[in-house]
């Protein structure tokens, strides 16, 4: 995993220590109507790419098979409607655990009750992911039970692809749009066993919690909420893209809150020159990344 490209790319040197035999596949569906143009990345490590088209590709596949589209719709209103009901629980119980963390009195009594109320968030957490799992179970069983002909045509073409490939390329963009459409070809399992560099996003996609994070956007500071599952290839870690800026160090607590809410996986930060290589679910090497800390604070990432 590496840090945002843009406006200074990592990618080359990155690169230089996957060892691989066979084309290089890009995954470029979270850019959306710009999928496919890769270019600029063509140029920056020097070697000819291929990219799976998933984004355009799921639009065509749908457009085909209008039953899946039906489908495909009825989950996606399914999800951002449970997305605002979580929101508005989250709200609460964050708040509440907030309050506690910046509370003063008998330091005994309180510990207990932070405790407590760290673990209301993130029994929420849990909560949300298991509705979420329930809705693409639901997907998967009707889509199972229909006849799909020109769909599976396609996904068996990009199974081929993504299995004949030497090395597949995660880029970033819209997260949700990037997973949904590696969901809907099936990618996960054989993701999983292919050398990958991935970023920004992309990066988010392989942890197994995908984490939505902003405490300096436009219409203010936002609560760090869960998403969705990842696909689970980099274990017990979650990437925090252009932390530096998407993060306020200047809140403790704040920070402190965030680390103890997702333990015990180590959020980890991911920004311009960042990289993160895991082989097994082992870290091997880190540059440039830092890990929050339950004090609120941060310390370098290194490898085991």
């Amino acid at each position: 995993m590496i840090g945002p490209q843009t406006p200074h790319p990592n990618l080359a040197s990155a690169l230089e220590q996957v060892s691989f035999e066979g084309p290089i596949v890009t995954i470029t569906a979270g850019w959306q109507d710009s999928e496919g143009e890769v270019e600029e990345l063509q140029n920056d490590i020097g070697r000819p790419v291929q990219d799976l088209g998933l984004y355009h590709l799921a639009e065509t596949v749908c457009a085909r098979e209008p039953q899946l589209l039906e489908l495909k719709r009825e989950r996606q209103y399914k999800l951002k409607a449970l997305q605002k009901l979580y929101r508005i629980r989250l709200e609460a119980t964050l708040s509440a655990a907030r309050t506690l963390l910046n509370s003063d009195g008998d330091a005994e009594l309180l510990r207990l009750e932070q405790r407590a109320a760290i673990t209301q968030v993130r029994a929420l957490d849990r909560h949300h992911l298991k509705r979420i799992a329930a809705i693409h179970e639901d997907f998967a069983t009707r889509r199972s039970q229909m006849e799909l002909p020109f769909a599976t045509s396609k996904r068996n073409e990009i199974w081929q692809r993504v299995q004949d490939a030497g090395l597949i390329l995660v880029a970033g963009g819209h997260v949700a749009v990037l997973l949904n459409r590696i969901r809907l070809f099936r990618l996960e399992p054989l993701l999983a066993d292919k050398p990958i560099i991935a970023w920004s996003a992309g990066a988010m996609v392989l942890g197994e919690r995908i984490v939505l994070f902003h405490d300096n956007a436009p219409q203010g500071r936002r609560n760090a909420e869960v998403l969705d599952s990842g696909l689970g290839i980099v274990p017990k870690l979650v990437p925090l893209p252009h932390a530096k800026t998407r993060l306020d160090w200047s809140i403790p607590t704040r920070m402190a809150l965030f680390a103890r809410r997702f333990a015990p996986s180590r959020c980890c930060t991911l920004d311009f020159g960042s990289l993160i290589r895991t082989e097994n679910g082992i870290i091997t090497a880190a540059k440039d990344s830092s890990v929050m800390k339950r004090t609120g604070g941060k310390k370098r990432l290194v490898a085991k």
